[in-house]
């Protein structure tokens, strides 16, 4: 690469930061207001930031969840995967490129959204993927995880870290996000994985999801019952 063109690059890099950090400082305060997060750890292996290359895998409750997601990982630049609706227009494209969103088609998934995923993992960055692909706001447990976020954190060897979002019933109701254990896929497939041993790994992580979920009802439904009484 040339130096006028790694400068160009450099320029680019500078000014997409600028944007993401002025928007997320920018939007800290009326995010913090409305969404009031309680973030809890499931328990003490679970580190207070993540650092290095890492996947957030959560679930998908409502289309405030990427809020709440940058709003839980404050500390990190958060590239989050992204329909490509979303880039329909010219300003459109540049805000949410310039925000780190990740563009993908969800019917028809092309491999240069694996690679940028895959660029970003391995520079380190916090990823963002909803593994459900959707909105769920039908079923209270995670439903049809994709074996696609597998595949990206054993190629490049990165933890993922599921998360468990609490669907509040109204739109003003307290956000709380249960953070688990980070896991490591290598541990779960070979070196060479074959598809059944990827989707078993993908409802491995789905019943992660599960079991924060039922985390979740029995410390907060015990502590509201206690708090009737």
């Amino acid at each position: 690469m040339s130096l006028q063109k790694e400068n160009k690059v450099k320029k680019k890099k500078r000014e997409s930061n600028f944007v993401y950090n002025f928007v997320k400082v920018t939007g800290a305060i009326p995010a913090l207001l409305w969404l009031r997060p309680t973030v809890v750890r499931i328990n003490k292996n679970v580190p207070k930031r993540f650092k290095k290359g890492v996947l957030i895998a959560p679930n998908h409750v409502s289309f405030v969840d990427p809020l709440l997601a940058h709003t839980v990982f404050w500390y990190r630049r958060v590239y989050a995967l992204a329909t490509k609706d979303l880039f329909d227009t010219p300003l459109k494209n540049k805000f949410f490129t310039a925000m780190k969103c990740i563009k993908v088609d969800k019917d028809n998934f092309h491999m240069s959204s694996f690679r940028v995923v895959c660029d970003c993992l391995k520079e380190e960055k916090a990823v963002l993927v909803f593994p459900e692909g959707r909105v769920n706001t039908e079923e209270k447990a995670p439903v049809g995880y994709k074996s696609g976020i597998v595949v990206m954190a054993h190629l490049n060897k990165k933890p993922i870290v599921p998360v468990y979002f609490v669907h509040g019933k109204h739109w003003y109701n307290r956000r709380i996000a249960i953070i688990g254990e980070p896991i490591d896929v290598g541990e779960l497939c070979g070196a060479v994985p074959s598809m059944d041993e990827i989707e078993k790994a993908s409802e491995y992580i789905r019943q992660k999801e599960m079991e924060l979920m039922e985390y979740y009802h029995k410390r907060f439904d015990k502590k509201k019952k206690t708090n009737k009484e």
